[in-house]
């Protein structure tokens, strides 16, 4: 069954308005009619069955049945701090994380990002991004979706905003693993720094540590830009038991 989020102003005791492109996807995509029962999801974890019981032009009127949380989301929040990487990358990343369980993707523009973006290209490509994430969580049945931020460096990563354990993938890293690394409590939430296609600077990876982040190795071969990402956080979810059907 189609997935279908929406704003919570849009759910009341009568029911749940569907407006927007998704009014368009429902009646001609899918040619639903009333009657038939779709799934709605507020994003922040809360499921609902409903039934549509009117279409018009602009909006699809449903009425609740059932509401129930959703069981796909992790319980550690997972923000994945990605080096900006070369045009279309970006949008593979963000599509595979939000697929594997990543919480929020803060894209940080490092010393060797090649991409630099001003303000106005940034805002449009955040725009992008987010409507990426929106389609990758619809498609893989996520209860919420993925905050895409707009970039930041790396100085604007501090004890007080970082998640509560960090991981820090690094090349020149050759003794800390990963399943060493992430044998420890899980935490309710975890950071994952990425670099772009030339790595990080050395400056970085030292700011990064004197925050807390853990160096580790991904092994033996070097990985590009837009795997490392989905690998770690594949790794850290496993490790960390996050990857069982509930």
């Amino acid at each position: 069954m189609s997935k279908f989020f929406v704003e919570k102003n849009q759910i009341t005791d009568a029911g749940i308005e569907i407006t927007g492109a998704d009014v368009n996807h429902i009646v001609k995509v899918l040619r639903a009619r009333v009657g038939d029962e779709l799934l709605i999801c507020d994003g922040e974890g809360l499921n609902y069955d409903v039934v549509i019981e009117t279409i018009s032009k602009d909006a699809v009127l449903t009425k609740v049945i059932r509401s129930y949380p959703c069981k796909t989301e992790p319980s550690v929040k997972v923000t994945l701090y990605q080096g900006l990487p070369k045009q279309g990358k970006m949008e593979w990343i963000i599509e595979k994380c939000t697929e594997i369980g990543v919480h929020t993707i803060v894209p940080v523009q490092m010393s060797r990002s090649v991409v630099k973006l001003n303000e106005e290209q940034a805002r449009k490509k955040l725009e992008r991004w987010q409507k990426t994430a929106e389609a990758a969580a619809k498609q893989c049945g996520r209860g919420q979706i993925p905050h895409i931020t707009m970039p930041i460096t790396i100085s604007d990563i501090t004890t007080d905003n970082a998640p509560e354990f960090l991981l820090l993938p690094y090349e020149d890293e050759q003794t800390n693993d990963v399943k060493t690394t992430l044998s420890i409590e899980k935490k309710s939430s975890a950071g994952i720094f990425i670099g772009p296609e030339g790595g990080f600077a050395p400056e970085e990876v030292e700011q990064l540590k004197a925050i807390g982040a853990k160096t580790v190795t991904l092994g033996p071969r070097i990985l590009r830009t837009e795997t490392a990402g989905p690998v770690t956080l594949s790794l850290l979810l496993y490790e960390w038991d996050e990857m069982n059907r509930q």
